[in-house]
């Protein structure tokens, strides 16, 4: 049984029932990953490094940061990373790009004067101020100016960027939100910061209390609708999509077979 959701838990149950459970549920745990999700974990990792020194007063310079990326990525790559359009984009080029966002991003906001009070900040909360519906998630950075006035920042290095629309809709931040508020004191305001890494754009949103207890309330039904599956023993059916293309669980899937065919088996860049 899951003893505490997430919010990228609840999104693998939405998308792919078969895929939550042999995650969740029968935890398999492979290395495979997407070129995409691996260059993005680098980027974050560059960004941790570079907020960790300026939090002990010191701004590294971006020819530094750029090379602790490249120690990252080096240290981290394996054979089992899938590059989907590898024909025409291969590891070289999503190095790059996680290079351009990071420069991007560095430019922007130096000499990073804004108020950090944590990086990579593991939160567990309720739902319902009870031990029924726990949550945990990890938040990339919160700022406080110290007269209750909050910030979550969230770093996208995807192509995709959200419009103020959907920002204003997204559920992510807004449940870290309710995680922030029942962790921290002295919390008059939330603002959600997304930053689009590739496009040098951030997205500021904020939410009401009715939009708060309506997401509380919708979660908390996504969550009983899983314990009801695995307590009726009901199945788990896949949901094949273009996302399978993402998608590790091939060998477990009563859909697939066989390993996802992007995988690359290849020496380190």
């Amino acid at each position: 049984m899951i003893e505490k959701f997430s919010y990228s838990s609840l999104e693998t149950f939405k998308k792919c029932p078969i895929q939550f459970k042999i995650h969740y549920l029968d935890k398999v745990v492979k290395p495979d990953a997407g070129i995409e999700a691996f260059m993005g974990q680098r980027v974050h990792e560059a960004l941790e490094f570079l907020y960790d020194d300026v939090t002990h007063g010191k701004i590294p310079l971006l020819d530094t940061v750029l090379e602790k990326y490249r120690e990252l990525w080096v240290h981290a790559w394996h054979d089992r990373i899938a590059i989907f359009r590898w024909k025409e984009f291969g590891p070289e080029n999503y190095f790059a790009l996680g290079e351009d966002c990071l420069a991007r991003y560095y430019r922007l906001h130096k000499p990073f004067s804004e108020p950090v009070t944590g990086i990579e900040v593991d939160l567990i909360f309720t739902l319902d101020n009870s031990d029924d519906y726990v949550m945990r998630g990890i938040l990339d950075r919160v700022d406080h100016n110290g007269n209750g006035m909050w910030e979550i920042h969230d770093y996208k290095s995807g192509k995709r960027a959200l419009t103020q629309g959907q920002a204003d809709t997204d559920s992510q931040l807004a449940l870290y939100q309710i995680g922030l508020q029942q962790n921290e004191k002295n919390v008059e305001s939330v603002t959600l910061v997304w930053h689009f890494l590739q496009h040098g754009m951030e997205v500021r949103s904020t939410r009401t209390e009715n939009q708060l207890n309506s997401l509380i309330s919708k979660t908390k039904k996504t969550i009983d609708q899983i314990r009801d599956q695995i307590a009726s023993g009901g199945g788990f059916a896949p949901k094949e999509s273009f996302l399978c293309n993402w998608c590790y669980y091939w060998e477990e899937c009563p859909a697939k077979g066989g390993t996802n065919p992007y995988i690359l088996r290849n020496k380190k860049p």
